[in-house]
């Protein structure tokens, strides 16, 4: 290949990736700017306070039920495909929620939503490791500047998103925060068309698994459901053990017919890689602090230091600008020091500004806040390094797979989080009311509380990081092969993981 070829493969390569990390950063900004415009929607529409907590546990529930299925269809159908038809989808739910008159319709807008983010994430996340191939030592540090790109978006998605809600719902009112997704969706969408690879012509010699795909969807679906309302219907409510036995049963079904079938939908073999397992722990473990402390950081500046919306979206710039900074650089941190040393050190940043974030008391924000945002943005290389972990070796038949389940344990970690952290705080609240009007104080009682609990998760992550994740340079692809012994009886399989440089061991 002479040079100009090589360079416009380089250039080609990065308008893709500069497409696919622009899709992440609108997913991840939905999220957030919705819950910054959560208490105008609520004025607005007539959500009674209770039901307010539906507007995001919506896009929860159907993008964490979706994502193993989305993921494994854009194995299947081709993941350009699923990707653009998915931008065009969130981006008419989008629209649909800027004209809800009522709060039921919101809700399905939000529904829709999370759907379509079901779909169009996974198929992000393995496109880049198909453009990316870890099959050498330079594609694997390729690969890994490539997730910190889509780290950086990431965070910069949810900090800006904070930001932007603020502004947004002051100015312009709540609707603009679904307004803002249409551009962006519908010209990912066309450029989609134009700038990734064709879709494979579909393989369609095996049988698609049917049964596995609706029990892994009903169960997951259902599990989340029991996560989000258990806060308000209890953890030991009946209805919530009723549905959280059969949404575990539901699992276990599919397990089980993933275990007996020719063509299964998920091929059980995965999970036999130690860093996957690892990996996806620890996505589980700080997307139960994340997703909480974000509402809790928002409900304290809005309702204890009475900050307008447009103020509590300017108090979070510190952590958007430190988090993107760090981003930028996990890729060259993890191929420096690996994915172990970074994930750790992330963890202990993070834990730290949270457990100093706990101490809250009503006082100044430049006083309780403004250090620990500062620590929660240093921390954000921890969410390239888990990437990296849960994804290498990963073949290109199975990396909407591996980018799937990933995105499930990271949807369910913030729905257990939330759930959990929203209970402590609310007894926390009514225990320090005990009989008397809430005020301010009883309210920051409670968010401590929620935020200390918060760092136990964030000290089960740190155990988790250094006794499953590899404490290697960069993880090599015999990763798969070490943990799975079909490998060994495919030569071509072989060859392409032992491209890496790497030896395996034995």
């Amino acid at each position: 290949m002479d040079s100009n070829s090589a360079q416009a493969g380089t250039r080609g390569r990065g308008l893709v990736l500069a497409l696919l990390a622009a899709s992440h950063f609108i997913l991840i900004l939905d999220s957030a700017i919705v819950g910054v415009a959560l208490p105008s929607i609520g004025r607005d529409l007539g959500f009674a306070a209770q039901d307010l907590s539906w507007i995001p546990n919506a896009y929860t529930l159907l993008y964490g039920g979706f994502l193993v299925l989305g993921g494994r269809l854009g194995d299947y159908l081709g993941r350009r495909r699923l990707f653009t038809g998915g931008l065009v989808l969130f981006a008419a739910a989008s629209l649909t929620g800027s004209l809800a008159p009522s709060p039921g319709w919101l809700i399905a807008a939000r529904a829709l939503q999370g759907f379509a983010a079901a779909v169009i994430a996974p198929a992000a996340l393995s496109l880049v490791l198909t453009v990316f191939p870890d099959t050498s030592e330079h594609g694997a540090a390729a690969r890994n500047r490539a997730l910190a790109v889509m780290g950086t978006m990431a965070a910069a998605g949810g900090s800006v998103g904070l930001f932007a809600g603020g502004v947004l719902t002051d100015l312009l009112g709540w609707q603009s925060v679904f307004y803002v997704n249409l551009p962006v969706a519908l010209a990912g969408a066309l450029l989609g068309l134009r700038l990734l690879p064709a879709d494979p012509r579909a393989d369609r010699s095996g049988r698609f698994d049917l049964t596995g795909a609706i029990t892994i969807t009903a169960g997951l679906t259902l599990l989340v459901f029991v996560l989000v309302n258990a806060g308000t219907a209890g953890w030991t409510a009946g209805r919530t053990a009723a549905w959280g036995t059969l949404s575990v049963a539901l699992i276990a079904a599919f397990l089980l017919v993933q275990a007996r079938s020719s063509s299964p939908l998920i091929p059980l073999r995965v999970f036999r890689r130690r860093s996957l397992r690892g990996a996806n722990a620890v996505a589980a473990l700080i997307n139960m602090a994340v997703s909480p402390i974000y509402i809790v950081l928002s409900l304290y500046l809005q309702q204890v230091l009475h900050f307008s919306a447009f103020r509590s979206g300017v108090a979070v710039v510190p952590l958007a600008v430190t988090s993107t900074l760090v981003s930028t650089m996990s890729g060259r941190l993890i191929n420096r020091f690996g994915v172990r040393t970074c994930c750790t050190t992330g963890l202990v940043l993070f834990g730290i500004g949270v457990g100093w974030m706990s101490r809250i008391s009503g006082g100044s924000y430049p006083d309780e806040i403004l250090g620990p945002l500062l620590l929660l943005g240093a921390g954000g290389v921890v969410f390239v390094a888990f990437t990296v972990a849960a994804t290498a070796g990963a073949d290109e038949d199975e990396a909407g797979l591996a980018s799937g389940v990933l995105g499930t344990s990271t949807q369910i970690g913030a729905a257990v989080g939330l759930a959990v952290l929203t209970n402590v705080a609310t007894r926390a609240t009514r225990s320090a009311a005990a009989q008397h009007a809430i005020t301010t104080g009883n309210l920051t009682t409670g968010y401590r509380d929620a935020l200390l609990a918060a760092t136990g998760f964030m000290v089960l992550a740190v155990a988790v990081s250094l006794t499953m994740l590899p404490g290697r340079r960069s993880i090599p692809a015999t990763a798969v092969t070490e943990a799975d012994p079909e490998t060994a009886r495919d030569p071509h399989r072989g060859q392409r993981l032992r491209g890496s440089g790497h030896r395996s061991k034995g």
